[in-house]
């Protein structure tokens, strides 16, 4: 080459790779290796601090450091409050329901009794949906001074919202003066009111089971 020629200055730039944009991890990992020594002091110490706190919690007395106690979370006067107020709920519950007849016959009279096939509608507007055992009712034209002239089974029940019995049973007559009565104003009226009376064990859940009294009167038309 001879002296005195300039060379062409290259316009090609080296890229080292300290100028290249590094990563978030890169970064991340460059950090650690520069100061694990710092993160390690820190985990230590941790570990220290909640060591200590559970030693001095075991080791001071409970009068200076009071600990914590689970607590049930049920009021027990609540309780207690529902074991006073189910039986008046219950009654309540059953005088707010309705007794409809849905179909009744008379069959096979006999000078002491008759064979009666009765369909009933037992409606609950209450909330709760108890059970009710079977009993005993008794059957009486409405009035306060009218007697029975007969008394029936009616079969265990679940209230729900509406509820259909059936009674298929011979019935013996108890009084046959009422009862003769009871035809009577069937044949006479144009409506008869006709009271079914008894009482029962009500059941709700675990609850214990409370007496109720069943009295309905149903129109019959």
């Amino acid at each position: 080459m001879e002296e005195g020629k300039s060379h062409p200055q290259s316009d090609v730039r080296e890229v080292t790779s300290e100028g290249r944009k590094q990563s978030f991890g890169a970064k991340l990992k460059a950090h650690f290796k520069r100061f694990w020594w710092l993160h390690l002091i820190l985990f230590i110490a941790s570990i220290l601090i909640i060591v200590l706190c559970m030693y001095v919690y075991l080791l001071i007395p409970s009068r200076t450091f009071p600990r914590m106690e689970l607590k049930p979370t049920h009021n027990t006067d609540s309780y207690h409050s529902v074991y006073v107020a189910f039986p008046r709920i219950a009654q309540n519950g059953i005088n707010d329901s309705t007794l409809e007849i849905e179909s009744l016959t008379l069959s096979n009279p006999n000078p002491n009794s008759f064979h009666l096939q009765q369909t009933a509608k037992l409606t609950n507007h209450n909330r709760y949906h108890p059970r009710l055992d079977a009993f005993n009712a008794s059957l009486s034209v409405g009035g306060a001074e009218n007697k029975p002239y007969a008394y029936i089974e009616l079969p265990a029940v679940h209230a729900t919202e509406t509820t259909y019995t059936n009674i298929d049973q011979e019935v013996q007559i108890t009084d046959m003066d009422a009862f003769i009565d009871y035809n009577t104003q069937l044949l006479t009226q144009e409506s008869v009111d006709l009271v079914v009376k008894g009482r029962t064990k009500l059941h709700e859940g675990r609850l214990p089971a409370t007496t109720v009294d069943y009295e309905k009167t149903i129109t019959m038309k």
